[in-house]
């Protein structure tokens, strides 16, 4: 194992003998809530089957199961699984007792901020001699939450996130790759680590989005509604009651970061596609209005918002004293109403005053984390019997200023800067060689236009300024959080 990097999921897959059967019954102890490790099986041919019951199971898989097809069957250690079913395949009991048998188990529990992969690729690196609780924190702080380990856990995610970007070929492969490349993004932050993670993913974003994008009005998605601007018929179809939290300019990063906050409120998480070009004007008001750009009344301002939301949500036959629509964390719900958004600015906001990359935005984030007012309005929410819905508009994206460019063709509101609209007859050339300007997919947008977006990484803001941004199509700003929370969670 010298000099492998060693994950949890390497772990999970080593340990229990799947290279050498033909079906495994995993039997989870909660771990994969924490660290989700079946990626790993399915890469090696398995079938990931998650149990619901022994009928539904039966029906499904039975066949296949006894016909010597790879399964890796997931299953919650209070599941019941017949005798016949069990012995026909290979048992593993996921837990971190099993996995980490020289550690205190309960410290490994009760440490939720433990990152597992973090504690599998120490705990294969180093000689463990220690199963106390006191001697189990100590290695955690000398040995897991530490700059090498940090390094060599990177190492492993980099490598994993080169093979599925290279790999993707549709929306959910290139949402599962945003995801990592977030993880990976926070991971460097708060370390300190050098990692370019944007060399391996924007350009083959950039071409799925121009070759693909304007197919993803045919993507049907019961897990989250692909593009922003059929979130609220998407919402609508699952939800008598519902609030969308619309976090204006969240990318997956900082969500990554907030996140760590919602210990005890259960939730599941997709993404969703933003409008193309990532400006609020266009994105934001399709998000609320349910509606493609070229249709919104006044798509470079955000003027109409509300009338837009209040339009969506009354066209359901939805009296008008059952809607509302606020801003800030603090306002609170309106007696009767069924139909809210919030818009919160504050990821915006710190966004387009950080000079400090994503260092700095990981700072602001935690600083956001810690103040616990998202949070808060979601329990909040919850507890009044609203299913909530947290997204984001358009995210951000590290960028080094190139020059300004005085007036985009259009007058917006817009405060990001890698985006230029001109008339469909303007001669562009000059700016396009300046700027290596790249013109994007015009599916959704306003017609009699064209629509330019600068290259990964670059802005225009002053020559050699460091600044994070929004306005083109990398996937930090396209792809955004889609988190759904049902009342029962409460």
């Amino acid at each position: 194992m010298l000099g492998e990097v060693v994950m949890l999921e390497d772990l999970v897959y080593r340990e229990s003998n799947a290279c050498y059967s033909t079906s495994v019954l995993l039997v989870d102890h909660g771990v994969e809530a924490r660290c989700e490790y079946a990626g790993i099986f399915e890469r090696n041919g398995f079938t990931v089957v998650r149990w619901e019951d022994d009928l539904r199971f039966r029906i499904d898989w039975e066949g296949a199961l006894k016909a010597g097809e790879r399964l890796c069957v997931i299953v919650g250690r209070d599941d019941y699984v017949p005798y016949d079913l069990r012995q026909l395949m290979q048992v593993y009991e996921v837990s971190l007792g099993r996995m980490f048998p020289k550690l205190d188990v309960r410290t490994l529990r009760e440490d939720e901020s433990l990152d597992l992969d973090f504690l599998a690729c120490a705990y294969e690196r180093e000689l463990v001699h220690t199963s106390g609780a006191k001697a189990t924190r100590e290695f955690i702080e000398r040995q897991v939450n530490v700059r090498t380990t940090a390094e060599r856990v990177c190492d492993g995610l980099e490598s994993e996130l080169v093979r599925a970007a290279t790999a993707a070929g549709g929306y959910r492969d290139w949402i599962a790759v945003a995801e990592l490349k977030a993880r990976i993004d926070v991971t460097a932050a708060r370390y300190g680590l050098d990692r370019s993670t944007n060399v391996w993913t924007d350009g083959a974003f950039r071409d799925f989005v121009k070759a693909k994008y304007g197919q993803l009005t045919m993507a049907m998605d019961d897990e989250t509604p692909v593009l922003v601007s059929t979130a609220m018929e998407w919402m609508h179809s699952r939800s008598d009651r519902f609030a969308v939290i619309v976090m204006d300019g969240m990318s997956e990063f900082d969500w990554r970061v907030i996140r760590e906050s919602f210990g005890g409120v259960a939730y599941e998480q997709s993404a969703a596609f933003a409008m193309v070009p990532t400006v609020t004007s266009l994105s934001r008001q399709s998000l609320l209005a349910g509606k493609f750009p070229r249709y919104l009344d006044k798509p470079w301002t955000t003027g109409r918002e509300k009338n837009e939301f209040f339009s969506c949500v009354t066209g359901w036959g939805v009296d008008k004293e059952r809607v509302a629509y606020l801003r800030g964390y603090d306002d609170e719900l309106p007696w009767g109403c069924d139909y809210v958004a919030y818009v919160i600015l504050d990821v915006d906001e710190r966004v387009h005053g950080q000079y400090g990359g994503r260092a700095g935005m990981l700072k602001d984030m935690e600083l956001l984390r810690d103040g616990g007012k998202l949070v808060d309005l979601v329990r909040r929410l919850l507890g009044a019997g609203m299913d909530v819905y947290i997204t984001a508009d358009h995210g951000n994206t590290p960028c080094v200023g190139r020059g300004r460019v005085t007036g985009t063709g259009v007058e917006t509101e817009t405060k990001g800067k890698r985006m230029y609209v001109a008339n469909d007859l303007a001669d562009v050339s000059a700016l396009q060689d300046k700027y290596e300007l790249i013109e994007c997919p015009a599916a959704f947008l306003p017609l009699g236009l064209k629509y330019y977006v600068c290259p990964s990484g670059v802005s225009f803001d002053n020559p050699g300024e460091h600044v994070m941004s929004h306005g083109g199509m990398s996937i930090d700003e396209v792809v955004v959080p889609f988190i759904s929370i049902r009342s029962e969670s409460a």
